[in-house]
C-alpha cells in the first residue's frame, strides 16, 4: 500500500470512529440540547465532507463523485449557527433565505467542477494543480470561496455569542452561570483556519507555493476543525435566552441614547 494511500485510509479510519460516537454522545445528550435539530443534520450531512478524500482511495468507478462536495464546511457552519442560536435568543425568526446564501453560492461555483468530465478529475486526483489559475478556476474558486466562507460565518457566529454575553449582565445575576463557554475560541480558530487555508489556496493558485495534494489536506483540515465544533455543541451548557432579538436590542439602546442626547441638549 503506497504511503499516501496509507496516511489517507487511517485518517478516515480514524476520523469515522469520531463520527460515530459523536453520534452516540449526541444520541445520550439529545434531551437537554436545544436545537438538536440541527446538531443530527450536521452529524448526518459531516461525512460528505470526506467524499474527495474517500473517492481518492477507491476505485475508478467512483471517479464520478469526486468534486461533489466541497461547499460541506458552508453548510455545516450554517447548521452550527441555526444550532447555537435558540441558545442564545428565545425568540428565534425564522430562517431567512439570507442566512443559506453562502451555501447557495458554494453551491453555484461548484458546478463547474462537479459537471468536469472524468480525465479531468482523474488529473487532480493525481496530484491536485499547482499554479495555472485560468486552467483550473473551478478548482481555486470554490476552494478560496469555501475557505472565505467558513471565516466570515466563524465571525458571525463569535459576534452572536459576544452580544448574548454583552447583555446577559443585565438580566441575571449570576452572569458567569450562563455563559457559553469554549465556543468563542473555537469559532476564533475557525476564523484563523479559514483566512490561513484562504492565503495558502492563493500562494498556490499563482504558484507561490508547490505543494501537491493541497486539495485532500484542506478538506481534511475541515473535517476535524468541524467534527471538534460538533463535539463542542454536544456538551449541554446552562444559557439563558435572550427575550428578543440582538438587532431590537441595539435599536432600541440607540433610540435610548438618542433620546437622551436630544434632552441634554434641550436644557
Amino acid at each position: 500500500m503506497p504511503e499516501y494511500t496509507t496516511w489517507m485510509f487511517y485518517s478516515l479510519l480514524g476520523l469515522g470512529l469520531a463520527w460515530l460516537c459523536a453520534g452516540v454522545v449526541l444520541l445520550r445528550m439529545q434531551s437537554a440540547l436545544v436545537g438538536r435539530k440541527w446538531l443530527w443534520l450536521s452529524w448526518c450531512v459531516w461525512p460528505l465532507s470526506l467524499t474527495d478524500e474517500a473517492v481518492a482511495l477507491a476505485s475508478d468507478s467512483w471517479l464520478s463523485l469526486y468534486g461533489l462536495t466541497d461547499w460541506v464546511p458552508v453548510l455545516l457552519m450554517t447548521l452550527f449557527y441555526r444550532a447555537l442560536k435558540p441558545r442564545l435568543i428565545a425568540q428565534v425568526r425564522p430562517v431567512k433565505w439570507v442566512s443559506w446564501l453562502p451555501v447557495c453560492l458554494c453551491l453555484a461555483l461548484q458546478l463547474p467542477l462537479a459537471l468536469s468530465g472524468l480525465p479531468e478529475k482523474q488529473r487532480l486526483l493525481a496530484g491536485g494543480p499547482v499554479g495555472h489559475p485560468l486552467d483550473f478556476w473551478p478548482v481555486y474558486a470554490i476552494a478560496l470561496l469555501v475557505c472565505f466562507g467558513v471565516l466570515v460565518l466563524g465571525l458571525l457566529i463569535t459576534e452572536t455569542v459576544q452580544n448574548y454575553h454583552k447583555y446577559l449582565y443585565q438580566r441575571v445575576t449570576c452572569p458567569t452561570d450562563y455563559k457559553i463557554r469554549y465556543v468563542v475560541p473555537a469559532m476564533s480558530s475557525m476564523v484563523a483556519i479559514g483566512g490561513v487555508l484562504t492565503l495558502l489556496v492563493t500562494a498556490v493558485t499563482f504558484g507561490f507555493l508547490n505543494i501537491m495534494l493541497w486539495q485532500n489536506g484542506v478538506g481534511l483540515i475541515f473535517a476535524i476543525a468541524t467534527l471538534s465544533v460538533l463535539y463542542l455543541l454536544i456538551i449541554p451548557q446552562r444559557t439563558s435566552p435572550c427575550p428578543i432579538d440582538y438587532a431590537q436590542v441595539d435599536e432600541q439602546h440607540a433610540e435610548q441614547i438618542l433620546m437622551q442626547e436630544t434632552v441634554n441638549k434641550s436644557r
